[in-house]
């Protein structure tokens, strides 16, 4: 993606969630002024790209009409455009709302259902020229499977040509949750090379949190090189997921969103996904706080890259007490 080039890697994606309902900060930012001055904070703090969306798709949400999404982001981008030149991304999986936001000057659209939601979408935005991110999303491929049992059915309507065949969902089924990621992504590659979107537009995201066991996360985050075998740039979304809370409970840490270290310690938790995500090369990682995510980014590098980096001696330490 051009218009994502000559940034530090992985480039920290900043959440901007203009709903009342998202699971980690609903109703924080439910409101054009608040959500343009948390993505104007977001950006100070090192934010490379912006992630904006107008309905929560948590677990046990509901769907918000058309017309309510696009009246609660529309008018987010038209003031962030006037005010940060950061590309912004639209978390969407309806045309109708895509289309909406791209004419105001979003960027990349973030379709968390790989062109499968809707059958317009790829038209959408291989006519407006823009980039997308297309992401595996179990829950459309096994809706009754307890991890995915709990979330929305991502399908405007059931004549939806590229909406998942039962063939394809029965063959899917019986596959391990690596294959079916490929197999899945590999059909929304298709989709988007049919209409004339180039690869290098695309980034995929293997959808860590939607309707995921424990292991399958784990196991998608360990073997996520696959996407870039597949010949393309990686989106990672894994900031303050369940799973990740889980493996902190089971271990005795505070994770009470009550108490300022419980809700710390999930941002440290994200973050150290993205010192993974930094030696994995992924290219963008979508997180709702900067300064955890920046710190284990630069570290990696650092050590990653430490040949090519400038030395420095160190004077002794001060005897002074503190």
């Amino acid at each position: 993606m051009k218009i994502l080039a000559q940034q530090p890697k992985p480039i920290l994606c900043g959440i901007v969630n203009v709903t009342p309902d998202s699971f980690s900060d609903g109703g924080n930012w439910n409101s054009m002024d608040k959500a343009v001055s948390h993505a104007l904070n977001l950006v100070e703090m090192g934010a490379g790209m912006l992630d904006i969306g107008g309905e929560s798709t948590r677990p046990g949400s509901k769907f918000v009409p058309v017309s309510e999404e696009i009246k609660r982001i529309v008018p987010v981008v038209q003031e962030l455009k006037k005010r940060t030149k950061i590309p912004i991304s639209i978390d969407t999986w309806k045309s109708e709302v895509a289309k909406a936001t791209l004419d105001v000057g979003a960027d990349i659209i973030n379709d968390i259902t790989g062109f499968a939601g809707d059958s317009n979408m790829a038209k959408v935005v291989a006519q407006a020229k823009r980039d997308v991110v297309l992401m595996f999303n179990p829950v459309i491929y096994r809706p009754e499977h307890e991890s995915c049992k709990i979330f929305p059915q991502f399908n405007l309507n059931k004549s939806n040509e590229n909406f998942l065949m039962e063939t394809e969902k029965k063959l899917m089924q019986k596959m391990n949750i690596i294959d079916a990621m490929k197999f899945y992504l590999e059909r929304s590659v298709k989709i988007a090379r049919e209409v004339g979107i180039p690869d290098e537009k695309i980034m995929l995201d293997p959808g860590i949190g939607f309707g995921l066991t424990k292991k399958e996360n784990a196991i998608l985050i360990k073997h996520i090189d696959i996407l870039h075998e597949m010949g393309f740039e990686i989106f990672l979304g894994v900031s303050r997921k369940r799973f990740l809370i889980n493996i902190l409970a089971e271990s005795g840490v505070n994770i009470n969103v009550e108490s300022e270290e419980g809700f710390k310690n999930r941002d440290f938790a994200s973050a150290i996904l993205t010192g993974i995500a930094t030696e994995k090369n992924v290219k963008v990682v979508r997180v709702h706080s900067i300064s955890e995510h920046k710190i284990a980014r630069d570290v990696m590098n650092a050590i990653l890259y430490a040949e090519e980096k400038k030395d420095a001696h160190f004077s002794a330490y001060s005897s002074k007490k503190n």
